[in-house]
């Protein structure tokens, strides 16, 4: 790895890559790593060598942080499907009582709310399903977990909020 790969990366830009690009994000991952470890004189000095990275510390990096990407996304795609199994049951019974049916209109607002709370319990959800920690918390995957709330959890509020004085 060159030192021009050797750079922090900003969550916001790892964001897509995590989702939809898993090799590209573990690239960021251990570019991110190797700039975390270049802060240290001793790191810095060993790079300066060509002593490091190494092929094993860039090998035992990528087999540590591929496993805590695929646990953020499982803890996503899980609290989405709960919160979903909510939605649904929450539906039925709405639908049971007689307060939704088909040949009702649709209630925008109603609506609105509905997807805004939803929104903001699978944000909820995520938070509280908990993401691999290291000791610096600085590793990437660490910083998308708050960015990938936020993501989820502010415009479901904005939305139940426009949903509620609808």
């Amino acid at each position: 790895m060159s030192t021009a790969q050797a750079a922090q990366v900003s969550p916001w830009r790892a964001l897509l890559p995590l989702l939809f690009r898993r090799p590209r994000y573990v690239d960021l991952a251990v570019s991110h790593a190797v700039a975390l470890c270049l802060r240290s004189s001793q790191y810095r000095d060993l790079h300066a060598r060509g002593e490091f990275p190494s092929p094993s510390w860039e090998s035992a990096t990528r087999q540590n942080l591929e496993p805590a990407a695929q646990k953020l996304v499982r803890s996503l795609a899980a609290s989405l499907f709960m919160t979903a199994a909510f939605v649904v049951g929450a539906l039925v019974v709405a639908w049971l009582l007689g307060r939704v049916a088909p040949d009702r209109p649709l209630d925008v607002g109603k609506t609105l709310s509905l997807v805004g709370g939803s929104l903001a319990g699978w944000a909820t959800l995520f938070e509280l399903g908990g993401y691999v920690e290291t000791f610096s918390r600085e590793q990437l995957h660490e910083l998308l977990h708050p960015v990938l709330f936020r993501v989820i959890f502010l415009p479901g509020l904005a939305i139940a909020a426009i949903g509620q004085v609808w």
